[in-house]
């Protein structure tokens, strides 16, 4: 067992591990301590206040409530780093000798007057402009739509900042190309933690097709959008899950007999529906590297369809259905309909690469 330490910033509680950062943050957090890591956990929340599980799992947490004051987005600095800054952090991060593993570029405020004595790594969870200005593409209320362009233009500006790091862990493939062309620091590809460690993907068939995610986001509820105009010409049931539906999704599932939308609060039910499905339907207006609902699916659930925004590994690729447009779309499910699901060796070898304490290892070989 290691004897090593680390404080880790992250830019949101990682508990409970219910959208994308936050999977990626706790198994991380879980795989680190399996390893015998110590870990100093400083978290900025907003709303998620539950740390009990959390608690179990580091030796202190240190809580940062998120300022949101209007007035913040007034600052030359992004929203989402303007809000993210503490002096108490800086003077603790300080205080503690164990290198500083930070959470996102939301976090990186604390690099632009602090001066460390410790190694300091970023950990990029997007290209953090993309992200925005992709969320400004899929937004369809102006305010938004401008807040989120404006976000983007502010973050490309101050990602600069991480020249001031000592190592950078890059997500995907496409965003370790990119970190490590543009700034100084070593990167490090350091795939997804998932929490998965095996594949039960059940053999067989389903009876319908299953998209879910967070539809309160721009581009999840425009992806749904796209997916029932894609399943609406089709003889093949869709289920549309998810904790919140708009009204304006409603209005349209509401016209076809064949797609519904089931309401879910709990990763239990959000599995089973994975589980039994025969196809999970994935899809993105964002470029982004890696989208974790992509390994939920692989892991838990049968065929897969899904575009290149989802996801940038080949191997993860080669296994689904890749279908950019409706009516490619539309083609991969009439050819996976009456096709049973068996398990490849194909499936297995892609998922291989993303195994949580062999990518834990590689922030110790790095960092500690």
């Amino acid at each position: 067992m290691s004897s090593k330490s680390i404080q880790i910033v992250a830019f949101n509680n990682p508990y409970p591990a219910n959208f994308g950062g936050a999977i990626d943050m706790f198994y991380k957090i879980k795989a680190l301590t399996q390893l015998g890591v110590k870990i100093d956990l400083h978290v900025f929340y907003d709303d998620r206040a539950n740390f009990e599980e959390l608690e179990t799992l580091c030796e202190t947490i240190y809580r940062y409530k998120r300022q949101k004051h209007i007035a913040k987005h007034f600052s030359f600095l992004p929203f989402s780093v303007k809000t993210r800054q503490s002096q108490l952090l800086v003077d603790r991060l300080k205080a503690n000798a164990a290198p500083i593993f930070i959470e996102s570029l939301r976090c990186c405020g604390m690099l632009i007057n602090a001066n460390f004595k410790q190694n300091v790594a970023v950990r990029n969870h997007n290209i953090e402009h993309n992200y925005s200005w992709g969320l400004s593409k899929s937004e369809t209320h102006p305010l938004r739509k401008l807040a989120h362009y404006i976000e983007g233009k502010k973050q490309k500006k101050f990602e600069a900042i991480l020249n001031k790091a000592d190592l950078l862990f890059n997500i995907s493939y496409s965003e370790h190309a990119y970190f490590s062309k543009t700034y100084n620091p070593k990167s490090v590809f350091l795939p997804a933690f998932q929490g998965y460690k095996s594949i039960t993907s059940k053999p067989g068939r389903g009876e319908y097709a299953l998209y879910h995610g967070d539809l309160t986001t721009a581009d999840n509820l425009k992806s749904a959008q796209f997916l029932i105009t894609v399943f609406k010409d089709l003889d093949f049931p869709l289920v549309i899950a998810g904790s919140n539906l708009p009204k304006s999704l409603l209005e349209l599932i509401q016209k076809y007999n064949t797609i519904s939308f089931v309401k879910v609060t709990e990763q239990e039910e959000l599995t089973k529906l994975i589980e039994n499905a025969h196809i999970n339907t994935l899809y993105s207006f964002q470029e982004s590297g890696t989208k974790l609902k992509v390994f939920t699916a692989l892991f838990n659930g049968r065929h897969c369809i899904l575009n290149k925004n989802m996801v940038d590994d080949a191997k993860i690729l080669s296994v689904c259905e890749v279908a950019e447009t409706k009516k490619a779309y539309q083609n991969a499910v009439r050819e996976l309909i009456s096709k049973q699901f068996s398990l490849t060796e194909e499936r297995k070898v892609a998922l291989a690469n993303y195994k949580d304490i062999e990518n834990a290892k590689i922030i110790v070989e790095n960092l500690l």
